[in-house]
């Protein structure tokens, strides 16, 4: 019996870098596509007063950068005597980074341009984060999941599906906690900076 069971997950950003989760299991697969969205202005208070009114929308608030995920578990499951495990668990993510471009980047002062290549850097390196906190999730699900035993396999598969929910919850949590932790870093940028001066 094979198990297929898709769900949209979404985390975002404004923060920065923590510490590393633990590595994605051998049975997760994901791939990144980057994308970028057109910002204007000539000056960092400029560029973020666009990014305000153009960036991504994350539960309902403008972000600078978002990483939105789409997770896809398969699984098989073997009746093994008096009890049904799990075999064949995989989990594949596709991950969708957002990030803000200046259409005229050429029009910055070279000392704002430095400051932009430094910040953005910052965003990508976050959004990187996110993903890598998305994989730590699905590696302990991975274990998790691996180890279920269940009389019979509807009950084995009820199982699954109650940890690939509660991992969503707990991931969720973990992405907003991240934001939040790193809010400092992202108004200590050079960048940032020069934006609360109104420069």
């Amino acid at each position: 019996m094979k198990m297929i069971r898709t769900l949209a997950l979404c985390a975002a950003a404004a923060g920065l870098l923590a510490g590393a989760p633990p590595p994605a299991a051998a049975g997760t697969r994901h791939s990144t596509d980057f994308t970028t969205y057109a910002v204007s202005g000539r000056t960092p208070a400029e560029i973020y007063r666009s990014i305000l009114v153009r960036g991504p929308t994350v539960g309902g608030v403008r972000a600078i950068a978002s990483t939105s995920a789409r997770g896809v578990q398969s699984y098989s499951m073997l009746q093994d005597g008096p009890a049904c495990r799990v075999t064949g668990h995989r989990i594949s993510f596709r991950f969708r980074v957002q990030l803000p471009r200046p259409s005229k980047l050429k029009a910055l002062r070279p000392k704002d341009r430095a400051l932009w290549q430094q910040f953005s850097g910052f965003l990508k390196a976050h959004e990187l984060q996110h993903i890598d906190l998305w994989l730590g999730c699905a590696a302990e699900l991975d274990r998790t999941v691996t180890s279920i035993r269940a009389p019979n396999c509807k009950a084995t598969a009820r199982k699954v599906e109650n940890l690939w929910r509660s991992m969503q919850a707990r991931c969720d949590k973990l992405q907003a906690r991240f934001d939040r932790e790193q809010r400092g870093e992202l108004l200590a940028q050079p960048f940032m900076q020069r934006v609360m001066r109104g420069d």
